[in-house]
C-alpha cells in the first residue's frame, strides 16, 4: 500500500521509558472519556517509520479500556504491514490484540483489580523471583498484550499474571497468600515460561526466528538455499534451488519427476520451528512475613523467602546438564517512614545455579538469544543455560524508594554477593562479586516548560556495575516531554539494551548494543 511519504518531527508512541502513552494510564486516576493523537516517527528494526496515532480512552465506572491504534508508514509511502495483518485467523487475532493498550479494572491497592496489556512494573510478593517485570521492554518493536489481576476471597490473596496472549500465556505466575498464626502472613508462588524460545523475535509468526529465516517478513517461506532471493519452495520462480546453473525439474515440475541437475540439489536444512519445538522452566517460592512496628506513619516488616527452580542448567565448564539450585533470605526488612520506604535482605546461594529476581525488567531480552550463526542455523542459549556461571554465593541487598515532596521520586537498589563466579577467560571458577545496581528518577509533575521527565538505568549480575561495563542485563534511558502550547506536547525518549549475538561473552560486538529512538507530538481531542 503507498502513500506519499509523510515529514513529521521524530517522537515516541510511549511516554515513559518501559511502557507506552504515559499519558494514556494514571494508576489511581480517575478515568475519564478521551482522545488522544499523535504523529512523529519511531525507530523498529533499525529504521526509522513515520506514524499517526489515535488513542481513544473510555470509562465505564470502575472500568476503563484505552486502544492505541497506530499506522506506521516509511519514507517511500509503504505501510508497515505487521501492524494490520488480516490474512489468516491468528493474524487476525493478533491484530486487534494489539490495538488495545489496555483494560483495567480498578487500581492495584484495590480489592479485585485487574489489567490487560501493557505490564510495566509486576512483582510479586517481596520479589525473590518476579522482580519489576515488563512486558514493554522492546515496543514497539515488539507489542506484547498480557494480563495482571488480584482478588481477596475467602481470607486468601491471589495475584497472578501472563505477559502476551499471542504467546498463549508463554510466561505466567500465580501466587496464594493467606495469614496464618500470630499476625504472620504466609505465601507461596510459581513462576513459569512454558516457552523460552517465543522470546525469540518471530516477525511473521511462522515460527521460524528472523535470525535464521531467509524471508523474515514472509509466513510461507523461510529457506533461500542459493541465497537469490527466491524460496526454495517457490517452485513458480525458483529453478534453481542450489545456484549450480543447473534447472531442478523435480522442484520446479514435480509431475514429471525428472532431476535434469546432474550432481544432485542439497539444500539448506531447516530451521529451527519454535512452535513446534519448546524449552520450558519453572519456580516456585514461599514466603513468611509479619509486622514489628505500627506507628504512624512508620512501619516495619520482617520476612523470610525461599525459591527454587525447577529446570536444569549447563556446567559451563564441562557442558554438562546440571539441576538448577535455589535461593534462600533468611531475614529481609521492609521500613516505611513517611514518603520513604526502604528494604534489606540478607541472600544466601548454597549450591550456585541461582539468580535472584531471575524474572525482571530485562527478562524478554534476556529469555532466549542466539549464538554463534551459520546460514540458518544456530545455537540458541536460554537464560536458564546461563545459571551455571554462578556458584556459591552470599550477601545483601538493600533499596530506597523516597518521593521528594511534590516534585520527583526517586528508587535505588543495590545487590552485593561474594562468592564463586565462571570467569570466561580463565574457563574456571574464581572468588569474586556478583553486584546488582538499579535506579529510577522521575519527575512528578510538570516544571514550566518541561510537562514530564524519567531516566532509568540497570545493570545486574556483575563484578561492578559502577564500571559501566555494559551486558545483556544493561537497561539504560530517558524520557523529557515539552509543552509546545494549546494543548501539544513533544516527547523525546531514548533506550538502549545489549544482546550477545556471538556468544562471546561480551557485547561489545558490532550489532550486539540496540538502541531505540523516539520523538512524538501528541495532543488531545
Amino acid at each position: 500500500m503507498k502513500f506519499k511519504s509523510i515529514s513529521m518531527t521524530a517522537l515516541i508512541l510511549f511516554g515513559s521509558i518501559f511502557g507506552q502513552s504515559e499519558s494514556l494510564e494514571i494508576e489511581g486516576a480517575e478515568p475519564t472519556t478521551s482522545l488522544q493523537g499523535a504523529f512523529g516517527a519511531v525507530t523498529i528494526d533499525g529504521k526509522i517509520w513515520n506514524q499517526i496515532a489515535l488513542r481513544p480512552t473510555l470509562p465505564f465506572g470502575k472500568l476503563s479500556v484505552a486502544f492505541d491504534m497506530v499506522l506506521y508508514i516509511d519514507q517511500d509511502g509503504n505501510i508497515h504491514d505487521d501492524d494490520w495483518d488480516f490474512s489468516s485467523g491468528e493474524k487476525v487475532k493478533n491484530t486487534i490484540i494489539d490495538k488495545i493498550y489496555y483494560i483495567r479494572y480498578g487500581n492495584r491497592w484495590d480489592k479485585n483489580y485487574f489489567k490487560i496489556g501493557a505490564l510495566d512494573n509486576v512483582t510479586m510478593g517481596y520479589g525473590i523471583l518476579l522482580n519489576r517485570y515488563t512486558n514493554t521492554l522492546l515496543y514497539p518493536q515488539v507489542r506484547k498484550v498480557g494480563m495482571e489481576f488480584k482478588t481477596r476471597a475467602f481470607g486468601v490473596n491471589i495475584h497472578g499474571f501472563t505477559n502476551d496472549f499471542k504467546e498463549n500465556m508463554g510466561l505466567a505466575g500465580l501466587r496464594i497468600s493467606a495469614p496464618v498464626d500470630y499476625g504472620i502472613t504466609a505465601g507461596v508462588s510459581w513462576v513459569g515460561d512454558r516457552n523460552q524460545y517465543l522470546g525469540l523475535r518471530d516477525r511473521d509468526g511462522d515460527g521460524r526466528p528472523d535470525l535464521v529465516d531467509d524471508f523474515p517478513n514472509n509466513n510461507d517461506w523461510w529457506v533461500d538455499t542459493d541465497g537469490d532471493g527466491w524460496a526454495d519452495n517457490d517452485t513458480l520462480n525458483e529453478f534453481d534451488v542450489d545456484g549450480d546453473g543447473w534447472t531442478d525439474s523435480s522442484f520446479t515440475f514435480p509431475l514429471f519427476g525428472i532431476v535434469i541437475d546432474p550432481d544432485g540439489v542439497e539444500t539448506k536444512p531447516e530451521p529451527i520451528n519454535i512452535k513446534e519445538e519448546s524449552e520450558s522452566f519453572n519456580a516456585f517460592s514461599i514466603d513468611l512475613g509479619m509486622p514489628v512496628v505500627r506507628e504512624g506513619p512508620v512501619s516495619v516488616d520482617a520476612y523470610s523467602q525461599y525459591a527454587a527452580f525447577l529446570g536444569y542448567t549447563k556446567d559451563p565448564i564441562s557442558g554438562k546438564e546440571e539441576r538448577a539450585g535455589y535461593g534462600v533470605i533468611p531475614l529481609g526488612l521492609s521500613a516505611r517512614f513517611g514518603p520513604a520506604k526502604f528494604n534489606f535482605e540478607f541472600r544466601m546461594v548454597p549450591k550456585g545455579n541461582f539468580e535472584f529476581g531471575y524474572f525482571d525488567r530485562s527478562y524478554e531480552v534476556e529469555r532466549a538469544t542466539f549464538q554463534s550463526i551459520s546460514g540458518n542455523q544456530g545455537t540458541i542459549v536460554t537464560k536458564d543455560q546461563k545459571l551455571g556461571t554462578y556458584g556459591k554465593q552470599n550477601g545483601y541487598y538493600s533499596s530506597l524508594s523516597i518521593g521528594l515532596g511534590s516534585l520527583v521520586d526517586a528508587t535505588m537498589a543495590f545487590q552485593n554477593l561474594n562468592g564463586e563466579q565462571y570467569d570466561f577467560d580463565s574457563n574456571s571458577f574464581q572468588d569474586a562479586s556478583n553486584q546488582s545496581f538499579t535506579a529510577i528518577l522521575r519527575l512528578k509533575k510538570g516544571i514550566s516548560k518541561i510537562n514530564k521527565a524519567s531516566w532509568f538505568y540497570q545493570q545486574r549480575n556483575v563484578p561492578n556495575p559502577f564500571d559501566f561495563k555494559y551486558s545483556e542485563s544493561t537497561i539504560m534511558g530517558y524520557n523529557v516531554g515539552l509543552k509546545l502550547g494549546n494543548g501539544m506536547v513533544l516527547t523525546y525518549v531514548f533506550r538502549r539494551t545489549f544482546q550477545d549475538m556471538n556468544g562471546d561473552g561480551d557485547v561489545l560486538d558490532n550489532g550486539e548494543m540496540i538502541n531505540m529512538t523516539s520523538v512524538e507530538t501528541s495532543f488531545s481531542f
